[in-house]
């Protein structure tokens, strides 16, 4: 029997893919359990290779969650990697959509945050896109610092690298008004009085 063998140092992509892979599904595996299924998102011409996990709601309380593994070492246009991985959390209904539409929501802003975006500065607003899914009230997004997770998740070390998750969450067009006229703390305390979750993609604009 002919047998190859083939020797990877941890400075060669793929290993260092799989090393990168092994750390951060890791900690959202222990987080959240096990992810249902997974879509791939790439662009060879580029270097592009992202992950995205879907991990369902165990409950009618738990959210549904939609992480990315790779978005990380994913160099921008600036020539500098990104180094975040995206998280967007749901409520159980997915706001009346499907897994497959809102991955592919989720694709888009990506690309757009690879080609587009200098920065992983946060907050940042993105204005309404028609892109978004069509059942959502929630057409913009606010990308922002992870709340409401495991400090675990904040900052992620692999190697001499530390990465940080950040919380993309679809908000509404009076939502980017209070964001972009009296700050992340006017849009927090708006939240807290209201009656619906943030993580309520339908929520009345």
């Amino acid at each position: 029997m002919d047998v190859q063998i083939k020797r990877e140092s941890s400075k060669e992509k793929n290993l260092n893919f799989d090393i990168r892979r092994t750390i951060i599904l890791n900690l959202y595996i222990k987080e959240w359990s096990m992810p249902e299924y997974r879509v791939i998102m790439t662009k060879p011409e580029t270097g592009v290779y992202i992950e995205i996990y879907y991990f369902p709601s165990s409950n009618d309380k738990t959210p549904a969650r939609f992480a990315t593994v790779g978005l990380s070492n994913t160099i921008r246009k600036t020539g500098k990697p990104t180094e975040t991985e995206w998280m967007l959390a749901l409520e159980p209904d997915l706001g009346q959509e499907s897994v497959d539409r809102i991955i592919s929501y989720f694709c888009d802003l990506i690309a757009h945050n690879i080609e587009n975006i200098k920065s992983s500065e946060t907050p940042r607003v993105m204005t309404e896109s028609a892109l978004a899914p069509e059942n959502w009230t929630t057409k913009a997004l606010l990308i922002d610092e992870l709340r409401g997770e495991s400090e675990d998740l904040e900052k992620i070390k692999i190697g001499e690298e530390i990465i940080s998750v950040l919380w993309v969450v679809p908000i509404t067009h009076k939502e980017v008004h209070i964001i972009l006229q009296e700050g992340i703390d006017a849009f927090d305390i708006y939240i807290e009085k209201s009656s619906y979750s943030i993580i309520d993609p339908t929520r009345p604009y």
